[in-house]
């Protein structure tokens, strides 16, 4: 696995969006901001303006004027950007919000861009009222890695290689994947791509990769994949031991069971003469329907199998007991 820098942990990053973004500018229009200038207009640490401005430097490289006692680019005078009026940062600063909950690995490159592509107008505050609610990426510095290498390899259609723990089976596999495209769902980083071992699409969560290596094999994607199709299920994105699940629905609830067209790419429905409904199922891994059934409660019950609707008891029995 390649080495990589220190991950930092996702947050927020309009705040740091907006500094960077009036420092740039600043220094853009030759104002030759100084250290103190900075300290005071943000009220921060004299170690937090250098860290902004090392950044800057990676960008375009900048250097002190010691006539002016500021900050000027080394190549002097920059090329005139577009600048952002008020609306325009909003839709930065809400594109910056999605951004941040995704993790370092991109992050940094989200700042870099707007930094090259943008200069500021006078803001008159660093509020802002759009923000997006959504859990964060689960990320480590593991995840960071296994991204990089993946992201490069869809780019150039080049297989990897990866020792993979099943969560319902706790096994280790060694698999050869043509990675197709990663997918954040509900905060978990997912690989979907063809799996050699069993000839077929899978999806991998990027927490239970091992090990990943790249591999001298290039391939083209399956003809008859279909992404938004593969990606529209509300579960069954996260891998797992294949389950044909049968949910009976009361009738009081029929109405809103029926009011979508299909749930699941794989249902067979019924109306039963009393007015329940009766939807089956094939899915990958029973964690993400089993949530789904508990959003319907009490007006759900599993039919089959057997040992799903068995261990659904003991989970809910579990719960009240805990509760009692």
């Amino acid at each position: 696995m390649k080495p990589v820098k220190k991950a930092v942990n996702p947050a927020c990053i309009s705040e740091k969006v907006i500094r960077l973004l009036e420092i740039y500018t600043l220094i853009a229009q030759n104002k030759f901001p100084s250290l103190a200038l900075l300290m005071e207009r943000f009220h921060v640490s004299k170690r937090t303006i250098f860290r902004y401005l090392e950044l800057i430097n990676i960008i375009d490289p900048i250097e002190y004027d010691k006539e002016k006692d500021g900050y000027k680019f080394t190549a002097g005078d920059r090329i005139k950007k577009p600048a952002l009026n008020n609306e325009e940062l909003q839709a930065i600063l809400a594109a910056g919000e999605s951004v941040s909950h995704l993790g370092s690995v991109f992050k940094e490159d989200f700042l870099k861009i707007v930094m090259r592509t943008f200069t500021l107008r006078d803001i008159q505050n660093d509020k802002h009222p759009i923000v997006v609610k959504a859990p964060d990426a689960v990320f480590s510095i593991k995840i960071e890695s296994i991204l990089k290498i993946l992201l490069a390899c869809i780019q150039e259609k080049r297989a990897v290689e990866i020792i993979y723990n099943a969560r319902h089976s706790k096994e280790l596999t060694k698999r050869i994947i043509d990675p197709y495209v990663v997918v954040l769902y509900e905060g978990i980083w997912i690989l979907v791509g063809y799996c050699h071992l069993r000839k077929t699409i899978r999806s991998f969560a990027l927490d239970r990769i091992m090990e990943i290596k790249e591999r001298n094999l290039y391939f083209n994607a399956q003809p008859d994949f279909d992404l938004k199709a593969y990606l529209s299920t509300p579960w069954g994105i996260v891998d797992g031991k294949e389950a044909r699940i049968k949910v009976r629905f009361k009738k009081e609830i029929s109405d809103y069971i029926l009011r979508k067209d299909k749930w699941h790419s794989s249902e067979k429905r019924t109306v039963l003469p009393n007015g329940d409904v009766e939807l089956s199922f094939t899915v990958a891994g029973v964690d993400e329907i089993k949530r789904w059934i508990y959003s319907w409660l009490p007006h759900a019950e599993v039919i089959r199998p057997r040992w799903f609707r068995e261990q659904i008891k003991k989970e809910l029995s579990a719960a009240i007991s805990s509760h009692s």
